[in-house]
């Protein structure tokens, strides 16, 4: 039987160990920022809040790249993607940078598994740029508000 969009493949070992390399590096860069501008300024509400949605999200995409590549589980990696990225390049002048390897390394899953699963890698591509973009609208309201 050939795989369709109904019956996923199960996830390639290139995709788990990339999912594991995308959660440690995030993890890591999260813990070593946090504590060098923790000691610097304080981290509530901004900066800590994106530190621990960009851990969680880490999270959230290693486990989905460890799932069958549902079409659901994919827009929501995809959008994830698009989140790191609207804040890598947001923030490339302070930390934003360091999270770009994270955003390529789960852009990288994405697109494994959208070509593995049959997935419309267009469509998803749209869902990655609106995520971005909703981030940096998101993180420029909240700048606002708080300063």
């Amino acid at each position: 039987m050939h795989p369709t969009r109904s019956s996923p493949k199960t996830t390639r070992p290139l995709e788990r160990i990339l999912a594991i390399a995308g959660l440690l590096a995030c993890l890591v860069v999260t813990a070593i920022l946090w504590l060098g501008i923790s000691a610097q300024q304080p981290m509530w509400l901004l900066p800590g809040l994106y530190f621990i949605e960009m851990a969680v999200l880490s999270m959230v995409c290693a486990l989905l790249a460890f799932g069958n590549g549902n079409s659901r589980g994919q827009f929501i990696l995809w959008g994830a993607v698009g989140i790191f990225t609207g804040f890598s390049i947001l923030g490339a002048m302070s930390v934003g940078f360091f999270y770009l390897p994270v955003a390529i390394i789960f852009g990288a899953i994405a697109i494994l598994s959208d070509i593995r699963n049959r997935q419309p890698v267009a469509l998803h591509l749209g869902v990655c740029l609106i995520a971005g973009i909703v981030q940096v609208i998101l993180m420029l309201a909240a700048i606002r508000l708080l300063f």
